[in-house]
């Protein structure tokens, strides 16, 4: 036998007793992993997984009874919900557009004090304790509402209709505004027509009194400068003249007398 042949057998021995302590290891310290039992009580790993398993399953129902209970619970509440949300959406169209004399306005009513018969506490929505279809006889049906008024007692209107009046305001203020806008336009003419306007060109009447001043003063200063004295000339030369018109009928007198003149 060769050098390597030696080495290779001696390789293999190492190696089969390595494989032979691996597989005693094994068996000395293995899992039992059957269902056996000793003195009823499990020793094997799949005895042992399931007891516990028979453990849990023992607390399923229980659990699983609570769990069926809140989910009925969850879906009377849902279908609560639903029902409320078609009814809130019928009193909010109901507030645009709805109140009537027979059907007004509303305001959810809340308890202001603790209730020990109901089971109301303050702070609560009360309700009508109408139940409602499909709900069951436990539904206390749906909030209780006061009539709601404005300032001065009467029942509120729909917000159409507060709008409508809204607009009907404004419309009224505009008309108003524009017959402010041509008053104050038109008094404007009329002042520009009484102090007038330099920058329109405009005379107003003042200007034209005071003008109408300016020339009585210049006409009364031409009267003095001018037309008095001719006045007074004309006056002294028509007493000259009825002098001379007495002295030619005194003339004309004499000559009568003296037959040289006519008597006619």
């Amino acid at each position: 036998m060769t050098m390597l042949g030696k080495v290779l057998v001696f390789l293999n021995l190492a190696f089969g007793l390595l494989l032979a302590g691996w597989a005693f290891n094994l068996y000395a310290n293995g899992i039992d992993w059957s269902d056996r039992k000793e003195n009823n009580v499990p020793v094997g790993e799949s005895a042992i997984h399931a007891a516990k398993l028979a453990e849990l399953w023992e607390t399923v129902p229980p659990a699983q009874a609570n769990w069926l209970e809140d989910r009925d619970k969850l879906q009377e509440a849902e279908a609560r919900l639903v029902a409320d949300r078609v009814w809130y959406d019928k009193k909010m169209r109901h507030i645009l557009v709805g109140p009537t004399k027979d059907d007004p306005l509303g305001q959810v009513v809340v308890a202001d004090k603790d209730d020990p018969k109901t089971g109301v506490k303050k702070g609560e929505i009360l309700l009508d304790g109408k139940a409602r279809a499909g709900l069951g006889k436990d539904d206390k049906g749906y909030p209780k509402l006061a009539l709601l008024r404005d300032r001065a007692g009467n029942p509120l209107k729909s917000l159409e209709e507060y709008n409508d009046e809204d607009r009907k305001v404004l419309l009224a203020i505009e008309e108003v505004l524009q017959k402010h806008e041509k008053q104050i336009a038109e008094a404007n003419r009329l002042t520009d027509k009484i102090i007038g306007d330099k920058d329109k060109g405009v005379r107003g009447l003042q200007q034209r009194i005071e003008d109408e001043k300016a020339k009585d003063a210049e006409l009364v200063d031409e009267l003095k400068k001018l037309i008095r004295p001719q006045l007074v000339n004309t006056v002294v030369e028509s007493e000259l003249i009825l002098k001379r018109k007495d002295q030619l009928k005194k003339r004309i007198e004499e000559l009568k007398k003296s037959k040289v003149a006519s008597k006619k």
